[in-house]
């Protein structure tokens, strides 16, 4: 049992966006499919923790993009988590190119029980035998972000559809991503020149809902966010851009 796995692979076309280098979509998917590898080498996978009723719930993400890597580039992707709290996990990623980390990241987790639509313990549904790693990376709190998006610039409307649900029947998290990115041009996107990103998610999307896709400046880029018709803010993407806005 590792308590770090690391891939080498090389960055896809699929994971590339209109330019011939990764896309922020496509680096989260990339971290996620490595946690996903991890977490059933480890015991606590969906699949055992589906056999006692629970999911995991990643409730918020950042990255840190030092450099962004070209199309078939080859990198080393490497993931790891630390050791649990009572209620909340944290999981590191790294990549790098040769010797260099090119993006950091980290994720918080909790393992959810849909019947009762609770948080619950890490005591006794997380393993007891695992040799945690001490390295630490994206060495950042995260952000307390403002969920109020009432009076920001709406920048269209994303109906929820079957290519986004994923095998927890919501919205896969990084379909928000996706839905939030694709709500900007492709030149606003290369003008922003993004450095790093937050996502925040707060409510799970169903299969046919209707979102409103908002957006307002902070300090050093841009907020996103996907805001259900209810007026509740579902997920929060926050963009740090180079020199910011």
């Amino acid at each position: 049992m590792r308590s770090k796995i690391e891939e080498k692979t090389y960055i896809h076309i699929s994971d590339c966006g209109n330019r011939p280098q990764l896309s922020l979509p496509g680096c989260f998917t990339m971290f996620m499919d490595m946690a996903t590898v991890h977490g059933e080498e480890l015991g606590m996978g969906m699949k055992a923790l589906a056999e006692k009723g629970i999911i995991w719930v990643a409730s918020k993400t950042r990255i840190l993009i030092h450099r962004w890597p070209a199309m078939l580039e080859n990198v080393s992707v490497a993931t790891w988590p630390e050791a649990p709290g009572r209620l909340r996990c944290n999981r590191f990623y790294s990549m790098h190119s040769g010797d260099a980390m090119i993006a950091e990241g980290k994720t918080e987790w909790i393992m959810f029980e849909p019947s009762t639509g609770k948080m619950v313990k890490t005591e006794g549904n997380y393993p007891e035998n695992i040799e945690h790693c001490p390295d630490v990376v994206c060495d950042l709190p995260f952000s307390r972000i403002d969920d109020h998006f009432e009076d920001c610039t709406q920048l269209c409307s994303y109906t929820v559809s079957s290519r986004d649900i994923d095998i927890s029947q919501h919205m896969n998290n990084v379909h928000y991503v996706r839905a939030l990115m694709g709500a900007l041009t492709t030149k606003q996107i290369e003008a922003l020149e993004i450095t790093g990103a937050e996502a925040i998610f707060r409510i799970q999307c169903y299969e046919g809902e209707v979102l409103s896709l908002r957006m307002r400046d902070w300090e050093n880029g841009i907020d996103l966010a996907a805001v259900k018709e209810d007026g509740k803010t579902a997920m929060i993407l926050r963009l740090t851009c180079e020199g910011g806005v």
